[in-house]
């Protein structure tokens, strides 16, 4: 892949701000550590024969499993709890807890597809557009602050172990 195939890959964190925002949070948010190309994969299959899992940021968890830990985000409004969740195919907002101080959950627990589209993805597989649901959705505590670590070196690989058990084709993120 050539120099500038690379660059075009690149993620832009103010692109969505416009000026002001991103002069007034670049400000604000400490510069981030620089990390290596994002590893691309190209999709290897048509998505209409696809599996596809969701993997969202809002810190969901299903009733009765442990919630996400919010009273270490009390006590450093900067750190988030990294662990993650594995969450049902067919969850709905009545199956779930949201735990992000980060967030107004009410929204999502109101329409669980804000944070976790499982409605629309089960409207694409009816429609033929897309071919299969996984059998699990995942879910992280996105406000991570700057040690980012153990969600990188921990969790990340996990879902991704977890994805690959579950022959996922395809994860979408669902950013809260």
């Amino acid at each position: 892949m050539s120099q500038q195939d690379m660059s075009s890959r690149q993620v832009d964190p103010w692109r969505f701000t416009g000026e002001f925002l991103h002069n007034l949070l670049s400000a604000i948010i400490p510069e981030q550590p620089a990390y290596e190309a994002i590893p691309w994969t190209p999709v290897s299959k048509p998505l209409a024969e696809s599996k596809v899992a969701l993997l969202s940021t809002a810190g969901l968890s299903m009733k009765g499993d442990e919630p996400f830990d919010m009273e270490m985000e009390r006590r450093n409004p900067m750190r988030g709890d990294p662990s993650w969740r594995q969450l049902a195919f067919d969850v709905a907002a009545t199956d779930i807890e949201a735990n992000h101080l980060h967030i107004d959950t009410g929204y999502l627990l109101r329409d669980l597809n804000v944070a976790l589209p499982t409605e629309r993805l089960a409207e694409l597989v009816a429609q033929g557009v897309v071919g299969s649901v996984a059998d699990h959705h995942y879910s992280t505590m996105g406000y991570q602050g700057n040690d980012t670590s153990e969600l990188e070196q921990v969790s990340a690989p996990a879902i991704a172990e977890a994805m690959k058990s579950d022959s996922v084709d395809l994860a979408l993120l669902a950013p809260v």
